[in-house]
């Protein structure tokens, strides 16, 4: 097993580079339209996602900085319930963040076909692979590698979502956001609606916790990084869509599938719809790097706490987990062949929609172990306490207002880790 070097290890900036691309991909696109048939009060409820993410972030921060362990939701999940509901919470993290992989891959392909024009299914397929593939051998050279591609690609992406704000400002009209509620709903359910909607854009908010066997001073980066890098998410993220309301109707902006090009069309002129895909295509490449890297440290992780099989926790000589690395994305090819089913294919789609309660659930259960920490440990911070109710009652609310259907995503992935955990628990015992 290759040993971890100080200088082959994750820095501040390159982690909080990582925290941003893993919630900054697609959606902050295609956002805006789906919130625009919430009206203003939208803009309300993606303020309420923001806010809330952040609290979970601090959580994940106080677990990081006041527990033995620095990790994932799984990690904390397994110190303070138990080896069983441990295992089957790495289960489901490790499947989710694969998973729902191919939802950013087949974005990513659909916007590069701006340039390329439609392409063939095969061909289409080849190119989803494609990626999948470079990005698991560029994780495989070590986490210093991934995460020095990872700032390139996350100050590429990030510079459009600052100047379009700056070149907005002169052309928001005011009259746009006086329609707050669509017709058919009530304010209340308008921002619950919407918050639930937005949400989507902060998954992933934990996701500098698992590189934490590769990172340097990970009680101080990884606390700082996870808060620096979601609050950073949710500002660029409202204002960017405080922008696109004002310069297009709520109204007229639910009709339009490409948000941001439209906007720049109407802002510079001419047809940006090239450009577009390309900002896109880069935001979706970065965001599946992060989630790549995610499940080889999620796997890792578990495996090294014994949740998962030593298989998982074998490095290369980069210092790299390639094994996990390398089955994660073999299951993520494998969903990208069954999504072109035509029988399978968009009922498939919709389980991966369902990704959110899969995340608020994992999220859920961190929270819950810091109440018990906490408990246990006759913490009586106010603050603490303030904020970790906070954020329980933000995942509650998600929970609790979300279709039960939706739950069936993550049954199944419940009932999928049965039979590994038998056989895990059967290994041990021999």
């Amino acid at each position: 097993m290759a040993s971890q070097s100080s200088e082959s290890k994750l820095g501040f900036w390159t982690l909080i580079s990582i925290v941003i691309s893993a919630e900054l991909g697609a959606s902050i696109f295609l956002l805006p339209s789906q919130l625009a048939h919430f009206r203003t009060l939208g803009l309300i409820g993606w303020g309420l996602a923001g806010i809330g993410a952040i609290l979970i972030a601090i959580v994940f921060a106080y677990l990081c900085i006041n527990t033995s362990k620095v990790g994932g939701p799984h990690i904390y999940a397994r110190m303070f319930f138990g080896e069983k509901v441990g295992f089957f919470v790495t289960w489901i993290y490790w499947c989710g963040a694969w998973a729902c992989n191919p939802i950013l891959i087949a974005t990513a392909v659909n916007y590069l076909m701006a340039l390329t024009g439609d392409l063939p299914l095969a061909t289409k397929l080849a190119c989803e692979i494609s990626l999948v593939l470079s990005l698991t051998f560029l994780n495989t050279k070590g986490v210093k590698t991934s995460g020095n591609v990872e700032m390139v690609l996350t100050v590429l992406k990030v510079l459009p979502l600052v100047i379009v704000p700056i070149v907005a400002f002169n052309h928001i009209n005011l009259d746009n956001f006086k329609e707050m509620t669509p017709i058919n709903l009530t304010p209340m359910k308008t921002i619950i609606g919407a918050t639930i909607l937005s949400f989507w854009s902060f998954v992933g908010l934990e996701g500098g916790t698992n590189p934490a066997g590769v990172t340097k001073n990970p009680r101080r980066n990884i606390p700082l990084a996870i808060i620096v890098g979601t609050s950073f998410v949710a500002i660029i993220s409202i204002i960017n869509t405080i922008s696109i309301f004002g310069i297009t109707p709520p109204s007229e902006l639910e009709n339009i599938g490409a948000p941001f090009s439209h906007v720049m069309v109407t802002l510079f002129g001419g047809s940006f719809d090239k450009l577009i895909g390309v900002l896109t295509f880069l935001m979706c490449y970065g965001s599946l790097n992060a989630w790549v890297l995610f499940s080889g440290q999620i796997a890792r992780s578990a495996a090294s706490e014994g949740m998962m099989p030593k298989f998982f926790n074998r490095l290369n000589k980069n210092g790299a987990p390639a094994n996990a690395l390398w089955l994660s994305s073999l299951g993520t090819i494998l969903i990208l062949f069954i999504l072109k089913s035509p029988l399978i294919g968009d009922k498939i789609v919709k389980l991966l929609d369902m990704s959110i309660v899969v995340y608020v659930t994992l999220y859920t259960m961190a929270i819950l172990a810091y109440i018990k920490f906490m408990r246990t440990n006759k913490i009586k911070s106010l603050s603490q306490m303030f904020v970790t109710i906070l954020a329980l009652a933000f995942c509650s609310l998600i929970l609790f207002n979300t279709e039960k259907s939706h739950f069936i995503f993550l049954i199944g992935m419940i009932a999928t880790g049965i039979p590994a955990y038998l056989y895990l628990r059967k290994g041990k015992a021999s």
